[in-house]
């Protein structure tokens, strides 16, 4: 059934392919500047349900325009923040990625996203090793509605696996004895990774490798900023090879948690996500006691004991989840959303227009 689905999902999504996406200009007067720490508020009223409520900008804003590597931007009309958006370089400085882009409800569809665009871009115009910009979205995102006159194409897709849970609901004693070794990759084994042309077969399809919403292309220059992940796993051999990054944030409806998973071997998909749920009851605990700490005297409420979890685990296409559905609902978790929600990739040539 659920093969069926993500089969049905893939094909939903073949019209998108080499089409092309363009913004109808806007005569609204935006004026764009740098984004500071003091915008926190300000963009946080833009858009208060991106990712459905599992923002991550929220806890990771700060950190976001104070990055030297980033260069994130807002608009503003009347002295109100409409549109925010940031930009950084991928693949040794051939990519420029565009993320975190948000735009009021009341400015949507006017093109006032593509002016912000072009602001950030001008930033960069004199840069002649960029060959590419790109960006990541949610499938079902306005901007795939429209051709992509532009010249931009789907470059890669992957179903996103929703699991709200309580952190009580999940029964870790359940867990069965796990006999696959698992490795924590370093550095060099994951340039290894990434350089073994026949691991690219069935880890990478379409050399790409997303990580915390972050879409490089498969090349070990990259490795280096994969690091934005909280842990990588690593288990097996070719052709059984299993690899993953979980990250975590907290969001409005709770702890949000990532899963990037690569291979198809069902039985070491299953023992990654295990490994991650274990991960998410430890991150769990050490906000328990953290939270305690800050005040001795707080009594927890049965929100904060028993803490809501969305667990998204992003995976390729052609991956045959049923086991992990299966493997999932024997440990207490038994909803899912929007199972075959997908993440897109966007990309086409760099031009300042």
């Amino acid at each position: 059934m659920i093969r069926n689905a993500l089969q049905r999902f893939a094909t939903s999504l073949k019209y998108a392919h080499n089409r092309h996406f363009c913004t109808r200009s806007s005569e609204v007067k935006v004026s764009f500047r740098k984004a500071t720490i003091n915008d926190y508020e300000g963009v946080m009223k833009i858009n208060e349900n991106v990712h459905r409520g599992r923002d991550y900008l929220p806890e990771g804003f700060h950190s976001t325009v104070t990055d030297p590597n980033l260069s994130a931007h807002l608009g503003e009309v009347d002295n109100r923040i409409m549109m925010f958006a940031c930009a950084r370089l991928l693949d040794g400085g051939r990519t420029l990625l565009f993320t975190g882009g948000r735009t009021h409800a009341s400015y949507r569809g006017q093109g006032v996203m593509a002016q912000l665009l072009h602001h950030i871009k001008s930033g960069y115009s004199s840069n002649k090793n960029i060959l590419y910009e790109m960006f990541e979205t949610d499938y079902g995102h306005p901007m795939l509605s429209h051709p992509y006159a532009q010249g931009s194409s789907m470059v890669l897709e992957r179903p996103i696996h929703c699991f709200p849970f309580r952190v009580n609901d999940l029964h870790l004693n359940q867990l069965p004895r796990n006999e696959i070794q698992f490795s924590i990759p370093t550095q060099t084994d994951l340039e290894r990774l990434l350089s073994d042309k026949q691991t690219h077969g069935y880890l990478f399809p379409g050399d790409r490798i997303v990580v915390n919403r972050i879409p490089f292309r498969a090349h070990p220059q990259n490795v280096p900023q994969m690091t934005t992940a909280d842990v990588c796993f690593h288990t097996g051999e070719s052709p059984y090879e299993c690899l993953s990054f979980g990250k975590s944030h907290s969001c409005k409806l709770g702890l949000a948690y990532n899963i990037d998973i690569y291979g198809d071997h069902p039985v070491g998909l299953t023992a990654h996500v295990y490994k991650h749920l274990q991960e998410i009851a430890h991150i769990a605990q050490m906000r328990r006691v953290h939270d305690k700490g800050e005040d001795a005297s707080h009594r927890e409420t049965q929100d904060e004991v028993d803490e809501r979890v969305h667990l998204l685990i992003f995976s390729s296409v052609s991956v045959d989840m049923s086991e992990v559905y299966e493997a999932l609902r024997t440990l207490g978790i038994n909803r899912v959303e929007w199972p075959v929600k997908a993440q897109v990739v966007i990309e086409r040539d760099f031009r300042v227009d």
